[in-house]
Order: C-alpha cells, then sequence, then structure tokens
C-alpha cells in the first residue's frame, strides 16, 4: 500500500506540473519555463486536472491505511 500510495501522488505530481511547466534545454542546462495560461480551458485539461487531484487523495489515503494498519 505505501508502493501504491507514493506511485499515486508522483502521478499526481506529475500531471500537475507537466500541465503548467515545460522543460527546455539552454547551453546543456535544463530550465523549467512556465507555460502560458488558456483562458477557455478544453475538456481534456479539466479531466486531467480532476484525475491528478483524485490521484493525489487516493495516494493519501494508501499512505493513511498503510500507516493505521
Amino acid at each position: 500500500m505505501l508502493l501504491m500510495g507514493t506511485l499515486f501522488l508522483l502521478l499526481g505530481f506529475f500531471i500537475i506540473f507537466s500541465e503548467r511547466y515545460t522543460i527546455e534545454k539552454i547551453d546543456n542546462k535544463r530550465n523549467m519555463v512556465r507555460k502560458t495560461v488558456k483562458k477557455n480551458h478544453d475538456t481534456l485539461s479539466r479531466y486531467k486536472a480532476l484525475l491528478s487531484i483524485f490521484s493525489i487523495i487516493l495516494g493519501v489515503f494508501c499512505i493513511a491505511n498503510y500507516i493505521i494498519f
């Protein structure tokens, strides 16, 4: 359960960061650049946001279940 919880947390944070940031390579260095914010969110981005929030909550509950039991 601990492994599943950490995987769900990582998945949720990865989805959130991939929606907001992009990694660009400049002079053999990697820089995180913030993407432009779209006013009109399409349906796919809304589902990605809901999936990431659900994944984070599920990961927290998996870790709490591992600690309690």
